[in-house]
């Protein structure tokens, strides 16, 4: 499964965010066109961030 973050497509839920499915987009990334890449990296930082929070119970 891919996703796309905060453009809405495939973005998965809070529920199903998990730190096996930030490493499969980590892992993704490279095929992707290298104009988009910041902003993947951005949006896997936010939603590491917030799963990190949540098991940290921040």
């Amino acid at each position: 499964m891919e996703y796309n973050g905060t453009s809405g497509t495939d973005f998965p839920s809070e529920d199903s965010l998990s730190i096996d499915a930030i490493k499969q987009r980590i892992s993704e990334i490279s095929q992707k066109p290298l104009d988009t890449h910041s902003q993947e990296f951005e949006n896997i930082h936010a939603d590491l961030n917030r799963v990190l929070s949540e098991i940290d119970g921040l």
